[in-house]
């Protein structure tokens, strides 16, 4: 078929990603390795009580098919959304394209990549979920006395999976192609991408997440994804299922399929040969390079833009940063059941959003040059103009998002005036300090390996040890300056000192920015003798 690609070539391709996905996973460290196999005991724990309920279900549903129908038939659509949903955001994310794509497009057609990567993907997505559903039907059968049934179960999974994820992965193509075509997504896309794993966090933390899958749940309960029940029920004694829904949505899979896999070649082929969102970004970028070397200097602006670019290019390698959320989401939880900004939601997301702008450029200064360090250290840059430029790329990209949220939460919430005025100097002060002690910490710590992100996909990032010493300098120092804005702490410390809030407030703003502003002097007095003396070494 015309645009169908070969399948010779896609297995080959397939085979290829799946062993050096195992290679990647052979060769991780030994933490690694440890929480790949408690998720392989969480899947077996899974997997069994997955068994043992729907072998309830098979009882039940002889017993009453008129009660179970319903908790049945829901099952197909749930999978349905789920199979849907985290294809298309994982396609968009990684399984739409390929390590070494400009090697594999110069040896066989574009089609014949994407057969590729929509076998391994399919075995990737479905893996964790598909087998133990399969098992879970062996359960259904023997709990209904229909052996039979466990193949029409295993034809209905592997139908309904298979439709769904090829469905799915060009839906995720044309996200990542048209989100490619935005000069602004381009340019962000890293922040971006936090804020939406943010998002998903927080509904998950908030119990939000299944009413806001319910309604696509109940649409696909609508919809002839039902049927797939009367292809699994079929051999069931007393089922009321129909054996010409069954035929038709079976035959439909294998339609709407062949309609997937061409849309994924045409969506991926239209992805990989379209680079206009790029040229734009670049011209823009060429127009604002004056500008910034005007402020910054040529050679510190250039420093600026480079960390800038490289984190356009991986984003992935800067997903570090969103490791501590988690302390947001108490505070966030707790707002959202209030109806309103709690009092400890303001200093918690200041400090966090001054936390994450040093840890965005400067947590790993050498490391992050690889091997053009040597390159970069000759280049005529000093280490001032090196450790300057990183901080700006930090402070520029961080201190506006540190200083709105600061006044927006600080005004929202019920802080006095004179903790709201703290609070945002400390926005405005305090992500440039933090960019500061980090590059001083980074340096002291450096990291030049690569390590695994995703799957496929290695980065260098910072060291444990740069991470936790950084995190904790600047949460013993700045954290005074945001920690004691808070009305229920200002007030327990006035009282203890026997002096007013407002006198914490400012206290604590003039030693938390001492403190961070004493450690950042030295740490920035490190992080330029360090480059300079690799210099003088190199």
């Amino acid at each position: 078929m015309p645009g169908f690609p070969d399948t010779g070539h896609a297995a080959s391709i397939a085979y290829n990603e799946l062993r050096v996905g195992w290679r990647k996973v052979r060769d991780r460290s030994l933490a690694q390795l440890l929480a790949y196999a408690l998720v392989t005991l969480m899947m077996v724990v899974f997997t069994a009580a997955a068994t043992w309920l729907a072998h309830l279900g098979g009882q039940a549903y002889v017993d009453d098919p008129d009660a179970a129908g319903e908790l049945v038939g829901l099952v197909p659509a749930a999978v349905a959304v789920f199979t849907l949903t985290m294809t298309a955001y994982l396609t968009a994310l990684q399984l739409g394209d390929i390590d070494v794509r400009d090697g594999y497009l110069t040896t066989v057609p574009a089609r014949d990549v994407v057969g590729g990567l929509l076998a391994a993907g399919y075995l990737r997505v479905t893996g964790f979920f598909a087998a133990p559903l399969l098992v879970a039907g062996a359960g259904f059968a023997v709990g209904a006395g229909a052996p039979l049934a466990f193949l029409s179960v295993a034809v209905a999974v592997l139908a309904l999976t298979a439709t769904t994820y090829l469905v799915g992965f060009p839906l995720g193509a044309a996200v990542a192609y048209l989100l490619g075509q935005s000069e602004f997504v381009d340019r962000y896309k890293t922040a971006l991408g936090a804020a939406a794993f943010l998002a998903y966090l927080a509904l998950l933390f908030t119990n939000n997440l299944y009413e806001v899958a319910q309604p696509a749940v109940e649409a696909a309960q609508a919809s002839p994804l039902a049927w797939y029940t009367d292809l699994a029920l079929l051999p069931v004694p007393g089922a009321d299922a129909s054996a010409l829904r069954a035929v038709v949505v079976l035959a439909g899979s294998v339609v709407v399929a062949v309609v997937a896999v061409l849309a994924s070649v045409r969506v991926s082929e239209r992805r990989w040969y379209d680079d206009s969102a790029h040229a734009e970004v670049r011209a823009t970028d060429s127009a604002s390079s004056g500008r910034l070397d005007g402020v910054l200097g040529r050679r510190t602006a250039w420093v600026a833009r480079k960390s800038w670019l490289r984190a356009r290019r991986a984003p992935l390698k800067l997903v570090y940063v969103t490791y501590p959320a988690f302390v947001l989401f108490a505070p966030i939880q707790g707002s959202i059941e209030a109806g309103r900004v709690t009092a400890s939601l303001p200093a918690t997301v200041t400090l966090y959003a001054a936390w994450a702008t040093g840890a965005l450029f400067t947590l790993n200064p050498l490391g992050d040059e690889g091997a053009v360090l040597p390159v970069t250290v000759t280049s005529g840059v000093s280490g001032r103009q090196f450790v300057g430029g990183l901080v700006a790329a930090s402070t520029l990209v961080g201190t506006p998002v540190a200083l709105v949220l600061a006044v927006a939460l600080g005004v929202l919430g019920p802080l006095s005036p004179v903790a709201v005025g703290c609070l945002v100097v400390a926005g405005a002060v305090l992500p440039a300090l933090a960019s500061t002690v980090a590059a001083g910490v980074g340096t002291a710590f450096p990291k030049y390996e690569a390590t695994n992100i995703t799957r496929s996909r290695e980065a260098v990032v910072p060291s444990l040890w740069a991470f936790g010493i950084y995190t904790i300098v600047f949460l013993v120092t700045a954290g005074l300056a945001t920690g004691l804005q808070s009305p229920t702490v200002a007030d327990a410390l006035a009282d203890l000192l026997g002096v007013s809030a407002a006198a914490v407030n400012v206290g604590g703003l003039v030693v938390g920015l001492a403190l961070a502003g004493a450690a950042a002097a030295i740490a920035a007095r490190t992080a330029v003798e360090a480059f300079d003396d690799y210099t003088s070494d190199g």
